[in-house]
């Protein structure tokens, strides 16, 4: 018998993400993320039906609705290819790289596909693979089976440009 992973029986994977980003941009020690953890949920709690993101998990307006307003967070977010579902791998990858590469104090919050239906974070990229800090266990993908598109036997990671945001 194996035990669960957070995710397994749960929608926090987007929570998760939220505050694995602000400890890579704001260098955030333990009890800080503790703290910005209760206060997400907390305003998860006041603002919306909170058992129903418990068990369905967050969409891409409730993220922004959490990066928005969590004043705490102190995250800036671009959505560069918010409306622009037709965003081809290759240009996908290379301004994650070059957005990432830049600065070490960045993230990009990526909604997944595929084999998995998640929320992660990239902390680093290559011209091969994305490497995640993740809460649910994901360490990386390597390129060749990732897609923008529909994923079929040889790319079976979907990442959704319209569901990414950009994190500094």
């Amino acid at each position: 018998m194996q035990p669960y992973e957070q995710g397994a029986l749960d929608g926090l994977c987007g929570v998760y993400s939220i505050i694995h980003s602000s400890r890579i941009i704001n260098d955030l020690a333990d009890t800080d993320c503790q703290k910005l953890f209760n206060e997400v949920i907390d305003y998860l709690n006041k603002e919306m039906n909170l058992s129903k993101l418990l068990i369905d998990g967050l969409n891409i307006n409730i993220i922004g609705e959490i990066l928005n307003n969590v004043i705490s967070l102190n995250i800036k977010r671009e959505m560069p290819f918010r409306g622009k579902p037709e965003t081809s791998l290759p240009g996908f990858w290379f301004s994650m790289q070059e957005f990432l590469n830049n600065n070490s104090n960045r993230a990009v919050l990526l909604g997944l596909g595929g084999v998995y239906d998640h929320w992660s974070v990239v902390n680093s990229i290559s011209d091969k693979r994305i490497n995640f800090l993740d809460s649910g266990g994901l360490c990386y993908f390597n390129r060749g089976n990732c897609t923008t598109k529909k994923p079929d036997r040889r790319r079976i990671h979907q990442i959704y440009p319209t569901h990414t945001y950009f994190l500094s």
